[in-house]
């Protein structure tokens, strides 16, 4: 009966080693697909360039056929790889491109951005997030917890609104209030606690505060007994690419103690601002990489 089961066992491990076999043969002999190539040579290329696009544009930077760039663009905007400015008519990198870039992040060039974080739980002791901009939501891509015996927890791939969030506010101040007005229009202004701003008009006040102060507030507008400050990560042209944040009780920090977070925060947010540039699929030397992977389309 032992014998039986040895062989029984040894068989079924020689058949997955075989499957494996065959399978890696299949890999290597596979061809990749035209239309996805071309997609992603296109996300490449919209990257590459750093600033919204037309559809000529883009037409012209990829070599494609106008009607098969747009049809890449309408597929790429559905997965929310790419979104539409309504207003410019441009296309521009889209909140999911970022989300898959962090899952590189957690597989490979990680620990300098960790790095950065671990830094600054050190020196402020509370909770860090990083977040962007999803629509009308914060999409949490990081987190750290704080030191401190109380403190704050944010779920990473977790949303939260981005008119009672300080990172919704912060990456929201990037944009001209016809761009917020037009995102916003259909938000209902729900009232987590007295303190949630109550309408647009609300909002649009208090982003001109933010872009005057340099950073945001969450004093528990979000929730009760939560006070968060955010400042922006931006990229080389200034644009707001993601928000930095420090979580705290409320009540639990005195004006120097701000002062001290949002100087470290603003010095990890400059720090990042770089790192984003260099691994979100940015610069010429990564797109030639990306490109030479990809293969001819």
């Amino acid at each position: 009966m032992v014998n039986q089961v040895y062989c029984s066992e040894t068989h079924g491990l020689r058949s997955i080693a075989s499957r494996e076999v065959a399978d890696q043969r299949r890999i290597k002999g596979a061809l990749p697909l035209t239309s996805l190539s071309k997609a992603l040579t296109l996300l490449i290329r919209l990257r590459e360039l750093s600033r919204p696009m037309t559809l000529t544009e883009l037409t012209r930077a990829t070599g494609l056929k106008k009607a098969t760039t747009l049809r890449l663009l309408v597929t790429l905007g559905k997965f929310r790889f790419v979104e539409r400015d309504e207003q410019s008519k441009k296309f521009k990198i889209g909140v999911n491109a970022y989300y898959v870039g962090s899952g590189f992040l957690s597989f490979g060039n990680r620990e300098k951005m960790a790095g950065i974080m671990r830094r600054l739980v050190a020196e402020c002791k509370h909770t860090i997030t990083l977040g962007v901009l999803d629509q009308t939501s914060v999409l949490f891509l990081e987190r750290l917890d704080g030191t401190e015996r109380v403190r704050v927890t944010v779920n990473v791939g977790s949303r939260s609104p981005a008119y009672a969030s300080a990172s919704g506010k912060v990456l929201l101040a990037g944009l001209a209030d016809d761009e917020i007005r037009k995102r916003l229009k259909l938000v209902r202004f729900r009232r987590f606690t007295p303190s949630t701003l109550p309408s647009l008009d609300a909002f649009l006040s208090e982003i001109a505060q933010v872009r005057k102060r340099g950073y945001a507030i969450n004093n528990e507008e979000s929730g009760r007994g939560l006070y968060v400050l955010a400042v922006a990560v931006t990229d080389n042209a200034g644009n707001h690419v993601a928000a930095l944040a420090a979580a705290s009780p409320a009540g639990f920090l005195r004006y120097k103690e701000k002062a001290a977070i949002l100087k470290s925060l603003k010095k990890a947010a400059t720090e990042l601002g770089q790192f984003w540039l260099e691994n979100f699929l940015g610069g010429e030397q990564a797109g030639d990489k990306a490109r030479e992977a990809l293969g001819p389309v």
